[in-house]
């Protein structure tokens, strides 16, 4: 059965699971609709979700998206690099507000084409994006869009953040911002790549 854990009396989030892998699903109520930041993977997590929502999938990776031809979507809001894998959705290209939801680009080295929401200034929700893209037992960071990624955060008004599979971590955001600089300032100056 699917575990449900609320943040607030607007938030709350369904846990995802190990097998099949499956990210947590958020839902954020705004006004007179539901939101879903992400769908999952597999009919266990979503057989309680009924009705229809609003849907941003955060990236194209199964454990995100692999639900969506099976949750009633009224809009679905993707990236150029999902729209490529899933062949449906509208396509956001610069910021998007909705009363308190705003969506947005996030930069990544984890995939191509993530998008997060920020919701009431209050929580941003991140997906996989602040991951690093993993090879041969080594993370590793492209500098450049980690740089553009410190940035945008410091420009959010959220004052937390949320990342898939650990939404039940809700992470100060200045705290998240110091984690990423310092691997920031690992960086070689001969090479676009972080590698740890």
């Amino acid at each position: 059965m699917s575990k449900v854990c609320r943040i607030n009396d607007d938030i709350c989030y369904i846990e995802g699971y190990e097998s099949p892998l499956s990210s947590d699903i958020a839902l954020i109520r705004n006004e007179d609709s539901t939101w879903l930041f992400d769908v999952g993977m597999g009919p266990e997590i979503i057989k309680d979700l009924s009705g229809s929502y609003k849907v941003v999938l955060s990236h194209f990776h199964p454990d995100h998206v692999g639900n969506i031809e099976k949750v009633k979507c009224d809009n679905l809001y993707v990236s150029k690099e999902t729209f490529k894998h899933i062949h449906v959705g509208e396509i956001v290209e610069s910021d998007l507000y909705f009363g308190n939801i705003h969506i947005f680009l996030l930069p990544s080295s984890h995939a191509k084409g993530c998008l997060g929401l920020e919701v009431g200034g209050e929580y941003a929700f991140l997906g996989d994006a602040l991951c690093p893209k993993f090879k041969d037992g080594n993370r590793i960071y492209n500098a450049q869009l980690l740089k553009t990624q410190i940035d945008l955060l410091k420009s959010l008004k959220a004052k937390y953040v949320l990342l898939s599979h650990e939404m039940g971590s809700i992470i100060d955001k200045t705290e998240k911002i110091s984690e990423l600089e310092s691997i920031y300032k690992m960086r070689n100056k001969d090479s676009f790549e972080i590698v740890f």
